[in-house]
């Protein structure tokens, strides 16, 4: 029995250190997967602790994760960034750096940062939802396309094509941004 086997039998049993152990263990990288989509520090938080509300509610009704404790939860996380994108009025602004800069070349760089992590995440807007998932799971978050796909109910095939798409899409957009000089 695998250690995510052996916290999802105790989950299903409302084990409080099994419970514990799943937050602390998961609640970090479905943040950070989260945040990759949202870019909103607290709706990141709200929403990543939303995942194990859903899945506290769903194991006190003898429901929720089955086998795969990991893609389960991806999944939920996925389902409530595209509901909260769906909700979500469009705002142009980069949010703002809580670090303060002191010298003329951290200024630059910083700018030069900004311009390039605006322009990455527009790239990542302008993909679907599921091609974006991909390359967010696969590029920031490090899983393999095996692991990628039961998060996303996909075939690894499929995984694969969103990948290239995806990563094709952003390609294009990128080189037309510096074409065209567009920040």
């Amino acid at each position: 029995m695998t250690e995510e086997q052996a916290l999802l039998r105790g989950a299903r049993e409302l084990d409080e250190p099994a419970l514990d152990e799943i937050f602390e263990t998961y609640y970090p990288l479905l943040y950070r997967y989260i945040y990759q989509h949202v870019r909103h520090r607290t709706t990141a938080e709200d929403l990543a602790a939303e995942v194990f509300a859903r899945m506290l509610a769903q194991l006190s009704k003898g429901r929720g994760p089955k086998r795969h404790l990991q893609a389960w939860l991806y999944r939920v996380a996925h389902n409530l960034v595209i509901d909260h994108t769906r909700r979500q009025v469009h705002r142009d602004h980069d949010p703002l750096d809580e670090g303060i800069v002191s010298t003329e070349h951290e200024v630059e760089m910083e700018v030069h940062g900004s311009i390039l992590r605006r322009q990455a995440a527009a790239a990542l807007q302008r993909l679907t939802p599921m091609q974006r998932a991909v390359i967010i799971l696969k590029y920031l978050e490090g899983y393999t396309n095996a692991e990628v796909a039961p998060m996303l109910e996909l075939s690894v095939g499929a995984v694969k094509a969103l990948q290239h798409r995806g990563l094709a899409s952003m390609r294009r957009y990128l080189a037309h941004i510096r074409e065209s000089g567009e920040d």
